[in-house]
């Protein structure tokens, strides 16, 4: 019997593993600007320019967000199997807190001068996430101060195709709707 119940429970450990769903992101806390988007009382981490305004953002107003973690694989490690945990906020709750829940493209531009645009409808369906933090640290210099991180998982059947937009050293966002 209780074999039984050993091989039953490890069972339903393999179900649950494989019907996972949405369920990559643990919420650290849950929260809202309720209408209005702080102004920065630190230093800016990134800024947000919508069809209603520019947003610079510091990691305060972050924080006030529904804050998130995932664990995942990452560009450019991936090949070496590395995996890291990344805390942040995910673009779909920025996104709707800044009035665009659903923008068209979305234009990504870094520190060192990288620019790429992104249809949303293509990209926002793997859920990335806007993170600050890599293992409980804020991000390396080499990524910092914001990185676009995605669910690795997710990309299959072709994760390389998505390797540009795992864009580090991130400053300005540009979303279109």
């Amino acid at each position: 019997m209780r074999l039984a119940y050993r091989a039953f429970l490890l069972g339903l450990g393999f179900l649950l593993a494989a019907c996972r769903g949405g369920a990559d992101y643990r919420v650290v806390h849950t929260g809202s600007w309720e209408g209005r988007v702080p102004a920065p009382t630190g230093k800016v981490v990134v800024t947000v320019v919508t069809p209603r305004g520019e947003y610079p953002l510091d990691e305060a107003a972050l924080r006030q967000l529904t804050w998130v973690r995932l664990t995942t694989k990452y560009h450019p490690d991936e090949k070496k199997n590395k995996v890291a945990t990344f805390e942040g906020v995910r673009f779909a709750d920025l996104f709707k807190e800044l009035g665009v829940p659903n923008p068209a493209r979305v234009r990504f531009e870094a520190w060192d001068d990288y620019r790429i645009i992104a249809d949303w409808r293509k990209i926002g369906a793997f859920d990335p996430m806007l993170a600050l933090y890599m293992n409980g640290k804020p991000l390396p210099r080499i990524f910092a101060p914001a990185w676009v991180v995605f669910p690795y998982h997710r990309l299959k059947p072709d994760p390389v195709a998505y390797n540009s937009y795992w864009v580090w050293k991130l400053k300005r966002i540009v979303v279109e709707r």
